[in-house]
Formats: structure tokens, sequence, C-alpha cells
């Protein structure tokens, strides 16, 4: 009965700070407190409206918006959402229905503030091109069914993204605090995910370092290169598989690590050529530009980063990772090389701190299939998207 009675009345300030910040819907804003599930409607001509209601999807409530356009996206929102911007939202989509316009930016793409994303995503739109979602400040959005939609949440270190669709190719790029830009190919044919080298692709050649920093690039560039298309897109190495729906949800990221790649680890020994050659793989496929081969004292040489494998497999201690780290800046000759270290154990919560300070990139090999596992989060935030662009689609 308490919880009834207050969202009843939180819908009745909704209603009163919807009149106070959009005089010009006048009355056509409307509460319906009847039933147990009250909602607050922009009327449209024709007896529809535009719907603001809390909703159950799954086992989460959440705010919903839905307007009366046919084939149009629920707006989700989190339940603590302020009620500024749930007024803003329905406002936003009530008037663009009275005008016969689309929805404004950013409310369009369900975001409140505008960004890097919004920005890219109006660029795009603007040009043709299909954007199939926004995630930055909202990353809530409902796929599956229309009649019993499912509500998903993108994941922190998936960063802000956009993803949009050219033809039959899926594109997503996004941004992340630890590298900046990347950019992510899908095919369909191949069911894989390729990095795009965006230095390659932007006419500035092969970058050491994975991404490219946010202030270095424009979102109109960015713009421009994807709706260039796959021609002007230079791959930054193998294509990697996405995980199995019927596995992603229950996987943690290590479980799902060892299927991003085309070659199943029964078809690749573990020897010691076979786990330096998977490595150097992965390592270029996440984007590190000057990895190769190295010689008798460094299985691996870098002129950017010091790459420390020594088959430890003892669980990697802050102190440890700072003598690593120190190694790394006086092993380069001009300036401080960066650290990769590449372990057959664990690394301490603190140590994994210290190495994301050090802007290091700290990974755990599995000897059995040769594939590498982030240890932090900057190594993390290096990972491909981990499903196909399609498993989030509303139908």
């Amino acid at each position: 009965m308490g919880a009834a009675v207050g969202t009843h009345l939180h819908f009745q300030r909704l209603e009163r700070l919807l009149h106070e910040r959009h005089l010009d819907l006048g009355d056509r804003v409307h509460l319906n407190s009847t039933g147990s599930q009250p909602y607050l409607m922009v009327k449209l001509p024709g007896d529809r409206g535009v719907v603001l209601s809390q909703s159950r999807l799954g086992h989460a409530l959440v705010w919903l918006i839905v307007d009366p356009v046919l084939g149009s996206e629920p707006s989700i929102w989190p339940l603590d959402t302020s009620s500024e911007v749930l007024v803003d939202a329905i406002h936003a989509h009530a008037t663009a229905r009275l005008a016969g316009v689309p929805v404004a930016s950013p409310w369009r793409w369900h975001e409140s503030e505008p960004s890097d994303m919004t920005e890219l995503a109006d660029l795009l739109s603007e040009r043709g091109v299909h954007v199939q979602r926004v995630a930055a400040g909202n990353r809530y959005f409902a796929y599956g069914p229309r009649y019993e939609p499912k509500l998903h949440i993108a994941d922190g270190h998936e960063g802000a993204y956009v993803e949009a669709r050219l033809s039959d190719i899926f594109v997503r790029v996004s941004i992340k605090a630890s590298v900046g830009w990347l950019v992510d190919i899908y095919d369909p044919e191949r069911e894989a995910w390729t990095r795009v080298d965006l230095g390659g692709s932007l006419g500035r050649g092969k970058l050491p370092t994975p991404g490219m920093p946010r202030a270095d690039v424009p979102v109109s560039r960015i713009a421009d290169l994807i709706c260039d298309g796959p021609k002007a897109w230079v791959e930054s190495g193998v294509p990697w598989e996405t995980s199995k729906p019927s596995r992603a949800s229950a996987e943690t990221w290590s479980d799902v690590e060892e299927s991003l790649f085309l070659t199943e680890p029964a078809l690749r020994p573990a020897g010691a050529r076979e786990h330096l050659d998977a490595v150097l793989e992965q390592l270029a496929t996440f984007g590190f530009g000057d990895i190769r081969e190295g010689g008798p004292d460094s299985l691996i040489h870098s002129d950017t980063y010091h790459v420390d494998w020594s088959g430890r497999t003892k669980d990697l201690s802050t102190s440890e990772i700072q003598r690593l780290n120190g190694l790394a800046a006086a092993a380069g000759e001009d300036l401080p090389k960066r650290l990769i270290v590449i372990t057959n154990g664990r690394i301490s919560g603190p140590a994994a701190e210290f190495a994301d300070k050090a802007k290091a990139f700290v990974y755990g090999l599995n000897p059995a299939t040769g594939r590498l596992n982030p240890l932090n989060s900057r190594a993390r935030d290096l990972l491909p998207p981990l499903t196909e662009p399609s498993r989030y689609i509303l139908e």
C-alpha cells in the first residue's frame, strides 16, 4: 500500500513539473491515476498520446516512454533518472509528434545530454547511415519481441559507443577513457569482428598504440571515415568470433575471451612456438601496431612497449608491477617505454589498480590454448565487442 501511494505521489510531482517546465503543452497533459499502473500522458490528435510509465522488464523496474508511431523504439530510463530528465524526454517526443518531425537530438538517441556519441549519430543519420544504437549517459535499451521486450544494460567497459549499419556491415565506434577512439566492424558472413587501424585509415600510418586520443580526431572526421565505407578501412589484425548467445549471459570475461578468435583452441597446439604466434596475433588484433617477434633475450620486441613475458605462475603484487614498470621506463632510449605483462598467474586488486595508473596492460596467458585474458581494466578496454550486433535488436 505504501509503495503504491509513493508511486502515485511521484507521478503527481511529474505532472506538476511537466506543466512548469513546458507551458506549451497546455491541457494536453493528463495523469491517469486509476488502477494499479498510473501513467502520465501527453495527448495527441486522434485519441493517441505519448506515455510515461513505470514498467518491469525482466527483474528490473524502469521508466518507459512509448509514443504511438508504428515501429518506434521505446525510450527506457533507469529508475533513478531525475524527474527533470523524464519530463523533458516526454516533452521532446510529444512535441516532435505534434509537429510531424523526428524527435530532436539527443532525445532521439535516448540520451539527455549532447555528447560526442550523439553528435556522431546525428552526422551519420544526416548522411543516410542507419544508426542502430547510442550508448553514452543512458545505457538502457530494449531488445527482443516488441510485445514482450527485454532489458539490456550496456557494460561500462564497452565505453560510450554508436552502432550503425552500412549495407550488410555493422560498425561500432566507441570512446574509452584509456585509449580514445576505437572502431570495430562486424561481417555477418564471417560472424566476426575486426578492429580498424585508425592511423592507417586516416592517413597517419600504423600507430604503435591501440586506439586514437579523442582530442586528435574531430567527430566529423570519424563520421567521414565511416561513411567512406570498407574501401577506406585498414584492418589491424585477424577477425574474431562473437560469443554464442546461449552462453554469453552466464560467462565471465575470461570464459568469453576463450571463444573470441576464429581458430578453435583444439586446432591450435599449445607449444612454445604456437604460444608466441597466438600472442603476437592477439596483440596485433587489439591494436598494438609495432609488436613483433623478438630474439633470444626477449620473445616480443616493440619500440614503444617493454613486454615482460617470463612464464611466472605466482600472482603479481603491486611491488612487482612497480618494479617491472621501472624496467620498462629504463628500457626506452629517448622516451620511457610503457609496460605489457604476460603472466601465467593472476594479479592482486591493488596491483591491477597501479597497472592502470601506470598505463600498463596486463594479460594472463592460458597455457592450454594460448589465449590472453585481460587482468586489469586498461587491458580489458581493448577487448572487442563480445556479441553480434543483431543479438540486441528490437524485433
